[in-house]
């Protein structure tokens, strides 16, 4: 079982740099004639991603070579189909589970204004789980866009005890704290990370003796060295809350089986599961 996982991760990035060899290719030979041709910058994006899945496959990473690849899809996504919403339009926008029951409502979005992602939907559930009024922020990335609306990629049992606030009790999410504890109830990497798995392996493609890629490569060695950083916090985070969750007692909030809001310390763990609960700034 310890030899067929790598095994198979390493056959679907095979299989993934060939479709994405093969969709690269036609692109290229669209003919400038066609309604909104794919530009030299788009198809030179796509390329320079298909050459960075395959400089992290020939290493052996079948991790990094994923997240490239996925990387790349979202891009032929939108390059054929470019999405784009007002932030007030969401309040229209359905939001479903995955096995498409209605969910709530996206009620506000985070923006980082350094990369002008968008780091947290806040979540307004209603009565799905029957817990009031309560605001759930969770990291973009779990949700899906479909139909006329999203779909939230969480199972019901993970929001039950998911971090969340009230009015009252608005988290200060520029605490690192709070949005690393975030992260890693939900088992997904920081927002700030994503890219980083392109870049180490164009770090690792550019090779050679060219000297201008030397201050590339130190950055990217730099960055390397801060994922494997975040990514011991994770697994000490998640470590310290399963020794935490063993030793606590009941300690629920007792208004209708829900905390209202997060605790004041990350080392403190939500009653009933063994995930951080990030700690909310008094606003």
């Amino acid at each position: 079982m310890t030899i067929a996982a790598p095994a198979l991760a390493a056959d679907d990035c095979a299989v993934g740099l060939d479709r994405l060899g093969q969709q690269a290719a036609a692109l290229e030979a669209a003919g400038p004639g066609t309604p909104a041709p794919v530009t030299q910058q788009e198809t030179a994006q796509l390329r320079a991603l298909q050459q960075a899945a395959q400089a992290a496959a020939q290493k052996g990473n079948a991790p990094a070579c994923q997240a490239i690849l996925g990387e790349a899809a979202a891009l032929q996504d939108s390059i054929a189909h470019p999405r784009a919403i007002a932030a007030d339009e969401l309040e229209d926008a359905k939001l479903r589970s995955p096995d498409g029951k209605d969910l709530g409502s996206v009620s506000e979005l985070i923006i980082d204004p350094a990369s002008g992602r968008v780091a947290y939907a806040v979540v307004e559930l209603g009565g799905f789980l029957g817990i009031g009024d309560s605001h759930f922020p969770v990291p973009w990335a779990l949700f899906t866009p479909s139909g006329d609306g999203y779909v939230l990629n969480v199972p019901k049992d993970k929001l039950t005890n998911a971090p969340r606030f009230d009015e009252k009790n608005r988290p200060n999410m520029n605490d690192r704290q709070w949005a690393m504890a975030v992260h890693t109830y939900y088992g997904v990497a920081p927002y700030w990370m994503r890219d980083s798995a392109t870049l180490a392996a164009i770090a690792g493609s550019a090779g050679g003796g060219d000297a201008s890629a030397g201050p590339l490569r130190q950055e990217v060695q730099r960055l390397s060295q801060e994922v494997a950083r975040l990514n011991r916090e994770l697994q000490q985070a998640r470590g310290a809350a399963g020794s935490s969750s063993g030793q606590q007692t009941g300690g629920g909030s007792g208004k209708g089986g829900a905390s209202q809001a997060a605790p004041e310390s990350a080392s403190q763990a939500p009653s009933g599961n063994g995930t951080p609960q990030p700690p909310v700034s008094q606003q």
